[in-house]
């Protein structure tokens, strides 16, 4: 199925902590809230089909993290937890109310260190083909992955992501790759009490379906599932139907409120 057109997305840029963000979104409060967190390298570019598909009912927006995309980075990388409080701040700075954060690759663990550091952040969160799997940490096997599924890709897709390596460049995009393995995402799961969601396409290389089925059996409350057909980038190749598996999921969690420091 062909990808979504991308939705009518606002574009504004916020600075959090010093640090600027990119924001492409619906901005409408009076729905519930998604939030989507891109891997290593990339941009909520890649998330534009998604973003269209939930756009239709929810309160959308894709972030351009610093030093990814259009966001002008320090002159480090930053850290997996860097990241996260980034990410933190600017839930804060868009006033959203416990929304539902979805992260994609390395995304995920950006939004995983989040919420474990602050409960309160969000109503769940939603974590597409996750990385590093544990039993294949070391730099060289992830490559092999990565290129596998690269080529069970679409060309449209791995345009959209080449473009934003070579926008990255390497030299910053191999320091992130360090801080990416560093984190482990199975520590901090235990501690991510809100409900969540670990999703994988049914051909995708780099989350296997045994780490996806790991993953959600170390979070408190957490279902899983596969997309039928789709690699890793299946935000990108699969939107229509991987906005449709989360449904039930998002559905019920609308209207959930979470106090500040549950």
């Amino acid at each position: 199925m062909p990808a979504a057109p991308p939705a009518p997305l606002a574009h504004r840029r916020l600075v959090v902590d010093g640090r600027a963000v990119e924001v492409r979104g619906t901005f409408d409060r009076g729905r519930p809230a998604v939030v989507l967190v891109h891997g290593i390298g990339v941009s909520g570019e890649y998330f534009l089909p998604l973003a269209a598909a939930f756009a239709a009912d929810r309160d959308v927006y894709a972030l351009d993290l610093p030093g990814h995309g259009t966001a002008p980075g320090p002159r480090r990388p930053l850290s997996v937890p860097e990241l996260a409080r980034v990410l933190a701040g600017t839930v804060r700075a868009l006033e959203l109310r416990a929304p539902v954060l979805v992260g994609h690759s390395m995304g995920c663990q950006v939004v995983v260190d989040a919420v474990a550091g602050d409960p309160g952040l969000c109503a769940g969160w939603v974590l597409l083909g996750p990385t590093v799997d544990a039993s294949a940490r070391g730099p060289l096997r992830q490559a092999w992955r990565l290129l596998r599924d690269t080529l069970r890709e679409p060309p449209a897709t791995n345009r959209v992501i080449l473009r934003n390596y070579l926008r990255m460049g390497p030299v910053r995009y191999l320091r992130t790759v360090r801080t990416m393995l560093a984190d482990r995402i199975e520590a901090d799961l235990p501690r991510c009490a809100a409900p969540g969601l670990v999703v994988r396409g049914a051909r995708d290389p780099i989350a296997p379906r045994r780490w996806a089925g790991q993953l959600a059996r170390l979070a408190p409350r957490a279902g899983c599932l596969e997309i039928p057909a789709a690699a890793h980038a299946v935000q990108h190749t699969r939107p229509q139907e991987l906005a449709a598996a989360c449904a039930p999921f998002l559905d019920a969690l609308a209207g959930r409120t979470v106090p500040p420091g549950s």
